[in-house]
């Protein structure tokens, strides 16, 4: 279609670059953070910034949640995971969210499953910074104080070294303590002592001997929630489900489709009655 106008947007959002003046602002805020926090959704996988946003965290010390389909998006299993936020995700997270006073959004868009009051999502951060894909999500739910539209991974390595070669070595050590101590007295449980044997315990076998290597995919319902709270997801495209569409009977053939591109991986399907049903056909 002859849409000059949009195709010359398109252009300008893959080819934005950040500038020495947004990083320096960027770097000024983040040295004054005591408790930043990476707020990281599904943009992180789609734009191939993983191994960035590892780098980027680890460099600086930044603990990072990820929403549903960011799960995968860094390694769960990292000392600086704080695994899943929001409506589903682990109390630690959220606390995290409560105490933060810098928040980095990446690639998310601060859904109603993660900020349903947004006046009250992160309420202690002092400045909020956001990068996106699509100009239409920044400050749509929630005002930020910095952003940038662009691909998320040139920006976090634009950042990066930025950051490297102004020697920012910030010191979060007191707020990692604080955050561990939430994983400690916070985390994920269930009825241990039941007699019936419980579907969060079903999960915690299966990936004890999988060690976040598998490539899980769910149908959708409660046994959506139990795979992506109780798995390990040490890599991105390991978590296969429909996050905001909510489609039913997608693991099956999601987990077919996989195995298929993947023939040597191990696929496994996490799914409910109801969802199985509509495609076991």
């Amino acid at each position: 279609l002859p849409i000059p106008g949009y195709r010359a947007r398109l252009r300008a959002t893959a080819q934005a670059q950040l500038g020495d003046d947004a990083c320096a602002r960027f770097f000024t805020a983040l040295a004054q953070a005591r408790r930043p926090l990476i707020y990281a959704g599904g943009g992180v996988i789609a734009a191939g910034a993983s191994t960035a946003l590892h780098e980027f965290a680890t460099t600086f010390g930044i603990p990072v949640t990820t929403t549903l389909m960011g799960l995968g998006g860094f390694d769960t299993t990292h000392p600086l995971a704080l695994h899943m936020l929001g409506m589903h995700g682990t109390a630690y997270a959220n606390y995290a969210v409560e105490d933060c006073d810098f928040l980095i959004a990446l690639g998310a868009r601060f859904d109603d499953r993660v900020a349903g009051v947004p006046a009250r999502f992160a309420p202690r951060a002092q400045f909020i910074a956001q990068i996106d894909i699509d100009a239409a999500e920044v400050s749509k739910v929630k005002a930020v104080d910095w952003h940038h539209v662009g691909p998320l991974r040139g920006a976090l390595e634009r950042l990066l070294r930025h950051g490297r070669a102004r020697g920012a070595h910030p010191d979060f050590s007191a707020w990692h303590a604080h955050l561990a101590a939430l994983k400690r007295d916070h985390a994920l449980d269930f009825d241990r002592d039941s007699v019936l044997i419980q579907p969060q315990a079903v999960i915690e076998a299966i990936n004890r001997h999988t060690r976040g290597r598998a490539i899980i995919s769910t149908g959708v319902g409660q046994h959506q929630m139990w795979a992506a709270q109780y798995f390990d997801f040490r890599a991105p495209r390991h978590w296969l489900t429909s996050g905001s569409m909510g489609t039913m009977g997608f693991g099956l053939p999601a987990a077919i489709g996989a195995q298929f591109a993947r023939p040597d991986a191990l696929v496994i399907d996490i799914d409910g009655d109801g969802s199985i049903r509509m495609n076991l056909g």
